[in-house]
């Protein structure tokens, strides 16, 4: 949940009740996060120029590419912002540190959420893909997709700033923005899970030489073919992102949970302070599950590594 804003802009003030050894690993942490996820979004977006794909492809990029954008704003912009706030809070500037830590503040509520929100759109263009199928070229163009961006890029921001006017009113859009997004990529995966099942259960009970080709494709009225196999590949990618994505953040929010419920003590203090920076280090594990799981980018980035060392 989102603070009132003008206590925000009092500054950071370090709490005596988490060691300042934990302040230091911490800060050493995501200096060393904040480079690997500078560099490897960097990688990706590169990537992402170079692969020449198909139009149903292109959307796709589209949508890592801005993903990855998301993440290395946080490597680039709110990771170095917080290691200044407690460096300057440590140091006594506090001034200074009240700047940085209000931008910091307000720069942690935008991308992740950003970052969320373009997950949740990956999956309705996943879920789209499948039920469109040949229709999807036509309705969902490059374009449009390109505009929906931008769009979500300002509402986002426009959102985000709800926390200087009344933080009140921004936890009631956040909340229902978050309700929203879980529900829709949840609802979005399981119907796509259902289709393709029940296309295997289809397949098993064909004959085996039309079996061979079924497998890999689905024959729509149009005489056309859809490739089933690349399709279930770029889900389950996604997908594994996906969960990534909630597994660092959910650490947090069940202690925010118990915080809600028991109160704030020493403990609760220091598993908030640790689960903050896990969001963080997620950014940079997003181009590592890229390389991992997508073989169109791992190509190019792995060239592009191997350029870089003969030099």
């Amino acid at each position: 949940m989102a603070e009132n804003f003008t206590e925000v802009l009092k500054g950071l003030y370090l709490d005596p009740e988490i060691p300042l050894a934990l302040y230091v690993f911490d800060l050493t942490v995501n200096a060393v996060f904040s480079i690997l996820t500078i560099i490897g979004n960097v990688l990706i977006m590169a990537a992402l120029r170079k692969i020449h794909l198909t139009q149903v492809h292109t959307v796709f990029k589209a949508f890592l590419f801005n993903l990855s954008l998301a993440d290395l704003g946080v490597g680039l912009v709110v990771q170095p912002l917080y290691i200044s706030a407690v460096l300057t809070a440590m140091s006594g500037f506090r001034d200074a540190s009240r700047i940085l830590g209000a931008l910091f503040y307000l720069g942690n509520w935008f991308l992740p959420n950003v970052s969320f929100l373009f997950l949740t759109l990956i999956a309705l263009d996943r879920f789209l893909v499948l039920h469109l199928r040949l229709r999807y070229r036509n309705l969902v163009t490059l374009k449009k997709v390109v505009i929906l961006l931008l769009i979500m890029w300002f509402v986002t921001f426009a959102g985000t700033m709800l926390i200087i006017y009344d933080n009140r009113i921004y936890n009631i859009v956040a909340n229902f923005g978050l309700a929203v997004c879980l529900s829709l990529t949840t609802y979005c995966y399981l119907k796509i899970y259902l289709t393709l099942r029940r296309h295997d259960k289809s397949v098993r009970e064909q004959s085996p030489l039309e079996t061979v080709y079924a497998t890999s494709r689905i024959q729509p009225q149009s005489g056309k073919s859809f490739n089933v196999l690349r399709f279930k590949r770029s889900v389950w990618n996604m997908f594994y992102v996906y969960v990534a994505f909630v597994l660092c953040y959910l650490p947090l929010f069940c202690i925010l949970i118990v915080i809600h419920v028991r109160g704030v003590d020493r403990t609760t203090k220091i598993f908030r302070f640790l689960g903050a920076t896990l969001i963080f280090i997620n950014s940079s594990l997003n181009p590592l599950l890229y390389c991992w799981k997508i073989r169109e980018i791992r190509r190019v980035v792995l060239k592009t590594l191997s350029n870089v060392i003969c030099l």
